[in-house]
């Protein structure tokens, strides 16, 4: 198995890179750095096509070379120039042929640093990766934990969310990480502060505790099965805010951590789905995102069992 990690020139490849690190080094598997030329055209003459890819093939090297120089001497990197039809495709099947685990790609390059905004190769790889597509927020480093400390995967009580979360407690375990289960819940600010001044704290302490049991019941059966695929006590915790930035980050996030999000787990729960409340909450992600496609769904539960 290894890590795939996309880059291309004229990005800013670093934050997709050093994600991929951290990945490599928490499964204990080898990192694949892979520069995908898409360059096929029927408008284009053939000798200015060839001349077009050489060129292409070429800075595709050099970008491969400057990000490798860059990957710590304690992970096992190699690095591939494919030519397809798309990126998307090109990334695919190099997945396909040294069986990743991880797809690494990087946020689009208008995004703010810290956050995350799907690009065209993202989307696309969300509709149809059989294999979970991590992403690196703009301008992510390396943090002090070489390794993963905590998987957060979101949950909304379905039977496919619940499968995921057996999913993310194995991988969890398999890095040595804790596993969250989280919910989040913006609310409008009068909805939190109450009517009565002072009522505020109390009102909202009242709503985490309530949407948590809500969790915990819907978990209880997960539970005892999560704690021994991760091999430590599973956290639940909800947040809330008035807004989804403040709901984001209202629970909390470790340097070395990643929100799991399936694409099958959005739903009444956690405010979520593929629209605009899913793009929400990945954008106040202040951590990477995995996103498990559709396809990859049952692969990746698959691994609990």
């Amino acid at each position: 198995m290894s890590i795939v990690v996309g880059v291309a020139p004229g990005h800013d490849n670093g934050p997709a890179v050093r994600l991929g690190v951290l990945l490599a080094r928490s499964y204990r598997q080898p990192l694949v750095l892979v520069a995908v030329s898409a360059v096929a055209s029927p408008l284009i003459l053939p000798k200015v096509d060839t001349e077009y890819r050489r060129h292409i093939v070429t800075l595709s090297r050099q970008v491969l070379d400057e990000v490798t120089g860059i990957v710590p001497a304690d992970v096992d990197v190699r690095s591939l120039v494919r030519e397809a039809r798309s990126i998307r495709r090109g990334l695919l099947e190099v997945c396909a042929e040294v069986d990743a685990m991880r797809l690494v790609v990087g946020s689009a390059e208008d995004s703010e640093p810290g956050t995350i905004r799907l690009g065209t190769v993202s989307t696309g790889l969300l509709q149809s990766a059989e294999l979970p597509v991590a992403i690196a927020p703009a301008g992510f480093d390396l943090p002090p934990a070489p390794t993963l400390e905590r998987v957060t995967a979101a949950f909304n009580g379905s039977h496919t969310s619940g499968e995921l979360v057996r999913g993310a407690a194995a991988v969890a375990g398999m890095a040595g990480a804790a596993l969250r289960i989280a919910a989040f819940a913006p609310r409008p600010e009068s909805a939190i502060t109450g009517v009565s001044a002072g009522s505020g704290v109390d009102t909202e302490d009242d709503l985490v505790r309530e949407w948590t049991d809500v969790i915990r019941s819907q978990t209880a059966e997960l539970l005892d099965d999560v704690d021994e695929l991760s091999g430590r006590e599973t956290e639940v915790v909800v947040g809330v805010g008035p807004d989804w930035d403040t709901a984001v980050r209202a629970i909390g996030w470790k340097a070395a951590e990643v929100l799991l999000i399936g694409s099958s787990t959005l739903g009444p729960l956690t405010r979520l789905s593929l629209g605009s409340r899913a793009a929400k909450i990945i954008k106040h992600s202040p951590v990477p995102v995995v996103l498990v496609p559709r396809k990859a769904a049952q692969s990746y539960a698959a691994q609990a069992k």
